[in-house]
């Protein structure tokens, strides 16, 4: 009989599998925080600890080198930046907007929505290798 994974181990799959497709996507593009062309990590403007509802959201998430996402508190000044001109105005209001509403809501993950973005992510990662 086949063991089902926990909510919290699916969330733990699909986060390792979307950060690998946030480093793929953005490979050869600049940290989105200090400009430097470095090996990059899946780096979120809105944190996964305070905004879990955006944590698989790929306009949070930006490659970004190790120092500014785990090691400058002030990163988040030149990301917010940066990420306006990636996104564009409209999509940075809108994620602005979906924090917010998320923040004062809640937001609770569901197996099945889990389920089908690991499979979305997988075929996204399976195109860009």
């Amino acid at each position: 009989m086949k063991k089902t994974k926990t909510l919290p181990k699916l969330k733990a799959d699909l986060q390792k599998i979307f950060n690998e497709f946030i480093r793929l996507r953005d490979k050869g593009k600049p940290c989105i925080s200090c400009g430097q062309f470095k090996e990059l990590q899946s780096g979120h403007f809105y944190s996964v600890r305070m905004y879990d509802a955006l944590r698989f959201r790929e306009t949070n998430a930006h490659g970004e080198c190790a120092r500014c996402n785990c090691f400058d508190d002030m990163h988040l000044i030149n990301y917010a930046d940066n990420l306006v001109k990636r996104i564009g105005e409209e999509e940075f209001e809108m994620l602005k907007f979906d924090a917010k509403i998320y923040k004062e809501l809640g937001y609770k993950w569901s197996r099945s929505e889990l389920m089908e973005l690991i499979d979305e992510y997988k075929q996204k990662v399976k195109e860009l290798k």
